[in-house]
């Protein structure tokens, strides 16, 4: 199965017309796609129905329903993202969070250190000072100043090793719109890399407590919007 015969049948269940003379389909076609089944996310397994490892997707997938609260959806308007909501946990389980999510990201970078870009966010990395909690709504003002080549070094790291010619890769755009965020992006697609460990897991369940994290300077900052 190719990828545009992969996008016909994902628009065909969210009950678009599809046109089989028409154009290429491109990923931002699918933008909020996931979002067609809020709150409870049922049907969404029939997204991964065609795919081999099809499995592997729903398991991840289906978490993101998890954060969704019924009671914003009985209104006019409902949330068009997947916004998590903060919960009360210990502070140091916020912490032990971070620090995994650092050591994950180093061994990551240390092994593709041949990258360009690579090797100096890994010793980046090797430098972050402390691990700083936020009171909620503080996260905002670090953005500003956040660390962009982490980012950019992880962006490289995704770019060698994803096949653009998947079907999978007709849902990136889909994957990035649940909350507008890549790396949320990258944990819920992490198998398709062939990457070794789980780097990303810690980020995802701060995400899920309703925390976002940021590198800027020396630290990582944990937050609550």
């Amino acid at each position: 199965m190719d990828k545009q015969t992969y996008a016909r049948y994902l628009l065909t269940l969210i009950d678009e017309e599809v046109d089989s003379e028409e154009g290429v389909i491109e990923e931002d076609a699918l933008f909020g796609y996931f979002q067609i089944f809020m709150p409870s996310g049922k049907g969404v397994e029939a997204t991964f129905k065609l795919l081999d490892d099809g499995d592997l997707y729903l398991q991840r997938i289906v978490r993101i329903y998890e954060v969704l609260d019924p009671d914003d959806f009985g209104g006019e308007t409902v949330p068009g993202y997947f916004n998590t909501k903060q919960k009360e946990v210990p502070e140091d389980v916020l912490i032990v969070y971070g620090w995994q999510f650092i050591k994950g990201l180093k061994q990551l970078l240390d092994e593709h250190a041949e990258l360009d870009g690579v090797e100096e966010e890994s010793v980046y990395l090797a430098g972050i000072e402390e691990v700083r909690l936020l009171p909620p709504g503080e996260i905002g003002t670090v953005r500003d100043s956040y660390d962009p080549g982490v980012y950019e070094a992880l962006f490289e790291v995704i770019h060698e090793h994803k096949n653009y010619d998947e079907p999978i890769e007709i849902l990136d755009e889909a994957y990035y719109s649940i909350t507008c965020d890549y790396w949320i992006s990258y944990y819920l697609q992490w198998h398709r890399y062939g990457l070794k460990g789980d780097p990303f897991a810690p980020y995802f369940e701060l995400y899920m407590l309703g925390y976002s994290a940021i590198f800027s300077g020396q630290k990582l900052y944990i937050g609550a919007s």
